[in-house]
């Protein structure tokens, strides 16, 4: 049994999970300068419960660190996933909406 992959689609503007050769999520994103934005999460009905969203999230937000950019968290997965780990709040871009009140 392989273990499913993550690989950035920059063409499509998205992270992938793949479980074989079938996508088993994905995460859309939007680029602006040294900030993404991640815009939506998506995990077809017939994988979910597999912890395939937080694959997706943990590959993303480290793949940001390595590449030294911050985030924007529009999509309310992706913003829950920094809440219950907060060893990436400090990839929030500064002038993430919302955030004066945390």
């Amino acid at each position: 049994m392989t273990q499913p992959t993550v690989s950035d689609n920059e063409a499509q503007r998205r992270y992938e999970l793949r479980d074989g050769g079938e996508i088993g999520g994905r995460l859309e994103y939007e680029d602006h300068g040294m900030v993404r934005v991640f815009t939506h999460t998506r995990v077809p009905a017939e994988h979910e419960g597999k912890g395939y969203g937080s694959k997706l999230a943990k590959a993303a937000l480290d793949d940001m660190r390595r590449r030294n950019r911050r985030i924007i968290a529009q999509c309310e997965f992706i913003d829950a996933y920094i809440r219950r780990h907060p060893e990436y709040e400090d990839l929030r871009a500064p002038s993430a909406p919302g955030r004066e009140d945390r």
